[in-house]
């Protein structure tokens, strides 16, 4: 049932691309330029402008919240998954004990009727869990999304940087020529020398505040 496929729709690589593609349509994260304000400092016309890189994907990968939060919501499809077999298993066994009963029965009518209403039950309660998860993990990703992007925007007005860029690497195996299009179009740094990759930088930033505010529950 649609509830046992939600993991696979929502797998790690689809939401990623859902959060960075679909929500935020943009082709690069621009932050504002930052003129320094200190005395002795110099503007970056003449300081020469400062570009960084960030691979989105790696980030969500290794940022330890995500994998928190995906425990979480994991275990959550189980809870609601433990139900509907119940449910099932219910229905399973009045089913069988309707076999049991003469055909055109009082006492057969009102468990056929038991037996419909229920499964209705079972079939509103599915959809509610599927909705529900999908809410969960559009939210949950919106929320990472929203705490990286601000960790970003952090670097990059404390180190003064002009501009600061996402790095994507999509898989090109497989899929039709419209899907290799829409992969071929979200790819927006064709080459960036390591010199000005700060992908670990934010993982390691975020991670160690992550941690930090992990003790202090």
């Amino acid at each position: 049932m649609r509830l046992e496929r939600l993991q696979k729709k929502y797998s790690k690589k689809i939401v990623i691309a859902f959060v960075i593609t679909g929500l935020f349509s943009f082709g690069s994260f621009l932050l504002n330029k930052v003129e320094a304000k200190e005395p002795g400092s110099v503007s970056s016309q003449s300081r020469g402008l400062k570009v960084g890189v960030v691979d989105l994907n790696s980030v969500f990968e290794k940022y330890g919240k995500r994998t928190a939060y995906d425990a979480q919501l994991k275990e959550q499809e189980k809870q609601y998954q433990k139900i509907i077999n119940d449910k099932k298993k219910e229905l399973v066994s009045l089913n069988e004990k309707i076999q049991l009963l003469d055909l055109g029965s009082e006492v057969r009518k009102k468990e056929e009727e038991t037996f419909e209403k229920k499964n209705m039950e079972l079939e509103s309660y599915a959809k509610f869990a599927e909705k529900s998860l999908v809410k969960k993990y559009k939210e949950y990703f919106e929320g990472l999304y929203s705490e990286v992007c601000k960790e970003i925007e952090g670097i990059g007005k404390r180190e003064q940087y002009d501009l600061i860029i996402k790095q994507e690497e999509p898989e090109l195996q497989g899929g039709g020529i419209s899907e290799l299009q829409f992969k071929v179009g979200i790819k927006t740094v064709l080459y960036h020398s390591d010199s000005v990759d700060i992908t670990n930088q934010v993982i390691d930033t975020l991670n160690k505040k992550y941690s930090e505010a992990s003790k202090g529950k």
